[in-house]
């Protein structure tokens, strides 16, 4: 009786080598057609048409003066800003935000543009609201401004208010 070789080798394990290839490439093709879509779409624009708002001092305490600046830069900027409390307390608490809690506006124009004779030299205008003794917590101010004729937005800035106990 004659020996048998057992060949533990498949004939179809190049195949296998074949169709993992296959599905490699597959996947590195559709990745990189998709990129934009699945990383969210993330473009870099030039940002210097936006207005930059800034809020001093940054952190205050119920009752306090919140000064609102805002450089009018290349866009158009409402002259009124909303302020609204962000959804948490001072102390870490989350709670309802209840919508807007506060509105100023700066008098003069329907919008302020670059270059308008009301606005400081470098571009800019200041607010002030004095808080209610009652708030707590994050807030910020939403200013709306125009990107052109037909685009209307608004960006924030926040800041913190410290109870008046603490």
């Amino acid at each position: 009786m004659a020996k048998q070789s057992i060949n533990l080798k498949p004939n179809n394990l190049t195949n296998d080598k074949v169709v993992i290839g296959l599905i490699t490439i597959f996947l590195i093709a559709f990745i990189g057609s998709n990129l934009d879509q699945l990383t969210g779409n993330l473009t870099l624009t030039n940002n210097g048409q936006i207005p930059i708002v800034k809020i001093s001092p940054n952190e205050i305490k119920a009752g306090e003066k919140a000064n609102v600046n805002i450089q009018v830069r290349g866009a158009c900027v409402h002259p009124k800003v909303e302020l609204y409390f962000g959804g948490v307390r001072y102390d870490g608490e989350v709670q309802s935000s209840g919508g807007r809690k506060a509105e100023i506006t700066k008098k003069g124009r329907f919008k302020f543009c670059k270059g308008d004779y009301e606005l400081d030299s470098d571009n800019s205008f200041t607010i002030s609201y004095r808080t209610r003794p009652d708030w707590d917590g994050d807030y910020y101010a939403r200013v709306y401004y125009w990107k052109d004729r037909d685009t209307k937005d608004f960006l924030h800035s926040y800041f913190k208010v410290r109870p008046k106990s603490k």
